[in-house]
């Protein structure tokens, strides 16, 4: 991947809809060009997709939270299949520590939360951090300014 690639990546993470053409003016190669590098982008799965951003309020999801569970090593394949087929998970990280995974979930309440809650206790442990506040929402990293 070079600096073409990461200023088109770049426009893309900023509006997926942008064309070719605009991308095109943007990073100073033909339309063509810049079609053959964003499908060379998504064949090697760097482009994994491209999604809507929502408001999860605004479409009714009020509670988000993070659940940090304790599975158990012969559970953890079920869980990982268990989690994949709940549309309420919303990302499953493995994590170091005391937790094996970490959630993070949206729900339309605290009543539906508690009740997915009471789903996985079957796994181990848990322990719910509920969103108060967001002040970053999450984004694709800046790969023409990223720092390590």
């Amino acid at each position: 991947m070079d600096k073409l690639d990461k200023e088109i990546l770049k426009i893309l993470s900023q509006n997926g809809r942008t064309s070719f053409k605009q991308i095109s003016e943007a990073v100073g190669l033909t339309s063509p060009a810049v079609k053959t590098r964003i499908e060379k982008m998504e064949k090697d799965n760097i482009i994994k997709g491209y999604s809507v951003n929502l408001d999860n309020k605004a479409v009714g999801f009020m509670v988000t939270a993070f659940i940090s569970v304790a599975v158990e090593t012969a559970a953890r394949d079920e869980f990982y299949s268990y989690v994949q087929t709940c549309p309420n998970v919303i990302e499953c990280h493995g994590i170091t520590g005391h937790y094996f995974a970490l959630l993070k979930v949206l729900f339309k309440s605290t009543m539906d939360l508690d009740n997915f809650l009471n789903k996985i206790q079957k796994f181990g442990e848990t322990s719910t951090n509920i969103v108060l506040s967001t002040y970053k929402e999450p984004h694709n990293i800046n790969l023409m300014d990223e720092e390590i």
